[in-house]
């Protein structure tokens, strides 16, 4: 059952593989990591180096694999967890009466536009991306309406295709905004700072943003403060955010901020 009580229309979601072509890197890193180790260690090429060489072969195939494995995971397993425990917070800090407008910005194949329409009676959820297929496998406006008609709320979604440093909606248009994993991609962090700023002009006052993401949640989290958001709320991740910190030297540490515009 779906949580607003309603029954799923029947299949299994695919919300996609997330960066396939890092996924696909690390994957090709681990094997060519195997075929050296393996070769310098039984081939004697090399010579005195062989067993030098091996162990590096081994280090590089263990890291390569295992991101490979990991990055597997988070997008079947991980990020679907990850996805109710972000809106659980966000209806604890500004209670959802099913009503709401929620706006989720870079929806790609429809993880959290869905979350929010099942969490919805009479509201609507908008979706938006510009579907970069290197964001995530497969991103496509038609991928996320079969996503939300599998899960039965097809009636509860719209999708639009824009920027999201100039999103096409009013000034305090939505009473929730979500955004996971999307504004890292703009590498400029001037770009990053009118992406927050749409953000916070499209959401009403006393509206709630979820702001998800694997780097610069310091900066968002700097900025946002500055702005004046009510109980501003930091989730850290916990130990697998730090794990996977330390492991791709702080690139990719999955952390949220949930806070109630002034």
């Amino acid at each position: 059952m779906n949580s607003n009580g309603t029954s799923p229309v029947g299949g299994r979601p695919d919300y996609g593989i997330d960066a396939p072509g890092v996924r696909r890197g690390m994957f090709i890193a681990g094997c060519a990591g195997v075929a050296v180790a393996i070769g310098a260690r039984f081939t004697g090429w090399l010579g005195s180096f062989a067993p030098w060489i091996s162990g590096l072969g081994f280090v590089v195939a263990a890291y390569g694999l295992f991101m490979a494995a990991y990055m597997t995971y988070g997008s079947r397993i991980g990020k679907l967890r990850t996805r109710e425990k972000l809106l659980d917070l966000a209806s604890a800090l500004r209670p959802w009466n099913g009503s709401e407008v929620v706006l989720d910005i870079g929806c790609g194949r429809g993880l959290m536009l869905v979350g929010a329409a099942r969490r919805l009676k009479t509201g609507q959820a908008v979706g938006i991306d510009l579907w970069r297929a290197e964001d995530q496998a497969d991103n496509s406006p038609t991928a996320a309406q079969a996503n939300a008609h599998i899960e039965g709320v097809s009636d509860r979604i719209r999708i639009d295709t824009g920027d999201a440093r100039q999103l096409p909606y009013p000034d305090g248009s939505f009473d929730a905004v979500l955004s996971n994993w999307v504004v890292h991609n703009l590498p400029d962090a001037n770009d990053r700072q009118r992406a927050l700023d749409e953000m916070l002009r499209v959401l009403r006052p006393g509206g709630v943003l979820v702001l998800a993401d694997i780097a610069f949640i310091g900066e968002y989290r700097s900025y946002l403060s500055s702005k004046g958001f009510m109980r501003l709320q930091f989730d850290n991740g916990g130990a697998e955010a730090a794990i996977m910190g330390a492991l791709s030297g702080g690139s990719y540490r999955p952390q949220a901020l949930i806070g109630v515009r002034r």
